[in-house]
């Protein structure tokens, strides 16, 4: 199993989405992420235009949220140019201070 931190980026407006995935193989191209916001910009733009890449891979789901925690921090998450609504650590479980 693999475990890792990416960011997807919007080419139009460089607009991103960081966060975590496991996967069977070290890449899975098919997913882009499954935040609300970055859902619905892809149904707009098109998935053509939006591009993974990979930050890190880690051994275990725990470090890996761990890492997106040190990531989508409360003020990453209010820039204007973020998908990511709630901060790092736990996908969408984690709430706002």
């Amino acid at each position: 199993m693999y475990y890792y931190v990416y960011k997807t980026t919007n080419a139009i407006n460089n607009k991103f989405y960081i966060g975590v995935h496991k996967h069977f193989t070290p890449y899975d191209k098919s997913y882009l992420g499954s935040g609300i916001t970055l859902k619905r910009a892809i149904t707009k733009h098109g998935i053509e235009n939006f591009h993974k890449e990979i930050l890190a891979y880690h051994g275990t789901h725990d470090e890996a949220y761990k890492h997106e925690e040190l990531l989508v921090t409360y003020e990453v998450i209010n820039l204007e140019l973020c998908y990511n609504m709630v901060i790092g650590g736990k996908g969408g479980q984690r709430g706002l201070p």
